[in-house]
């Protein structure tokens, strides 16, 4: 009897540790949590740390922890209210469904992701047809982490805004970031894909560097971030600390202005800037080294013709870091130079000609083309050749009529005399 209970016993102490290990391991490893808020009450939609938040996700035992997986599925609009000055940790943040949720933040209330370990790390995931909405502050708490958007849904952030914290975001699908920041520095976000738009917010901290390596981005820029373009389109000007562009373009709309204090085309590089009716155009300004391509957007000029000497200023402000633009320096001029698909209308349009600083264009109906100058930067209407040619026989025939003239007063005075 006595053999029989040791073995009960020890088989009962196994089983109790087994058991124990299975508790530690649902506590270690990443749990999916989905939320399923009670419907009423001064904790219902809320989200804390405190246990009484508890009940508003599956379980409704304990909260998610930064090891969790957080799932929001909403057909139908859908608020999460994040308590005032929790700092509400989870491992990543997963919105299905049709409608929207938005997490309200209040005061002070930060939701800290942290990846769900997987590599790569995934922080958001919106999967439907639903937006996923930030007003109030998100930190990126992993070195890297990925946010994404799979389905027609896309992120939003705004309120208190995304603080990368110096760490490396990638995003991949549609996104809007009115409020972009890192409080620490070395923080880059990456656009892989979608349409997205940065604003940067400057009570976080600006200095974010930006890769365009895919998609459509629009910023505004910042003084102490880069702006590198190796894919996709980054639509804007702004003022940036360093430009690179070696592939993809940078399209620059009507008045806008890039400035910067390095910015470097190389071959797989595209520019585009737009003039005006008026005259104005969008501006590059700061250091400049041409390469790559340049493409006119003259779509505003319309079907109108200019008189010589109309000039549009589009690199006035420009110095040039490979030296003066010179026709055997490849490095320092542009290898393409041509008007935008949507510029067919301009009696100027097609593929400029260089020659050595300068490029230019097809004639048009009245003889007038477009010359741009690399080394003044400048855009300007010349007239037909042949109207030079006549202009400067007219001049010379001037010069030879007054010649006459005075040697034939000479030669009378000298009679006189």
């Amino acid at each position: 009897m006595r053999s029989k209970f040791s073995f009960a016993r020890s088989l009962a102490l196994a089983l109790v540790a087994i058991g124990t290990v299975a508790c530690v391991s649902s506590e270690t490893f990443a749990a999916n949590r989905t939320w399923t808020p009670v419907g009423s009450g001064t904790t219902a939609a809320r989200w804390g740390t405190a246990s009484v938040y508890a009940p508003n996700w599956s379980g409704g035992v304990t909260n998610p922890t930064a090891a969790d997986s957080a799932i929001f599925n909403a057909n139908s609009a859908r608020q999460v209210t994040p308590i005032l000055n929790n700092l509400l940790p989870i491992g990543d943040i997963n919105v299905t469904g049709s409608g929207n949720v938005t997490f309200l933040n209040s005061t002070g209330a930060k939701i800290v992701i942290s990846g769900n370990g997987s590599s790569p790390a995934v922080g958001l995931n919106v999967s439907g047809a639903g937006n996923a909405i930030f007003n109030g502050n998100v930190l990126v708490n992993a070195p890297q982490l990925t946010f994404q958007a799979t389905g027609a849904g896309q992120m939003i952030f705004g309120g208190g805004g995304l603080d990368l914290q110096g760490n490396y975001l990638k995003v991949v699908g549609n996104s809007t970031q009115s409020s972009l920041g890192s409080s620490t520095a070395g923080a880059t976000y990456e656009a892989v894909s979608g349409v997205q738009s940065l604003t940067f917010d400057s009570t976080t901290g600006v200095n974010v560097n930006v890769v365009v390596n895919g998609g459509t981005v629009s910023g505004d820029g910042t003084g102490d971030s880069n702006l590198t373009v190796s894919g996709g389109d980054y639509i804007g000007g702004g003022t940036y600390k360093d430009v690179v562009s070696s592939a993809g373009s940078i399209q620059m709309l009507a008045n806008e202005t890039l400035s910067t204090t390095s910015f470097t085309q190389t071959a797989g590089g595209e520019l585009q800037i737009n003039v005006n009716d008026d005259l104005s155009s969008s501006t590059v300004n700061g250091n400049f080294q041409l390469g790559g391509a340049f493409e006119l957007d003259a779509n505003n000029l319309g079907s109108n013709l200019y008189s010589p000497g109309t000039s549009w200023g589009l690199f006035s402000g420009v110095n040039y870091t490979a030296g003066s633009p010179s026709p055997v320096n490849g490095a320092s001029n542009f290898s393409v130079f041509a008007m935008s698909p949507s510029s067919s209308s301009s009696p100027y349009f097609g593929t400029f000609t260089r020659f050595g600083q300068e490029w230019q264009s097809p004639f048009a109906s009245d003889g007038t083309y477009l010359v741009f100058s690399a080394q003044t930067g400048n855009l300007v209407v010349v007239p037909e050749p042949s109207t030079m040619v006549f202009a400067g026989l007219g001049v010379a025939m001037s010069g030879w009529t007054m010649w006459k003239k005075r040697r034939l007063s000479k030669l009378l005075a000298a009679k006189a005399g």
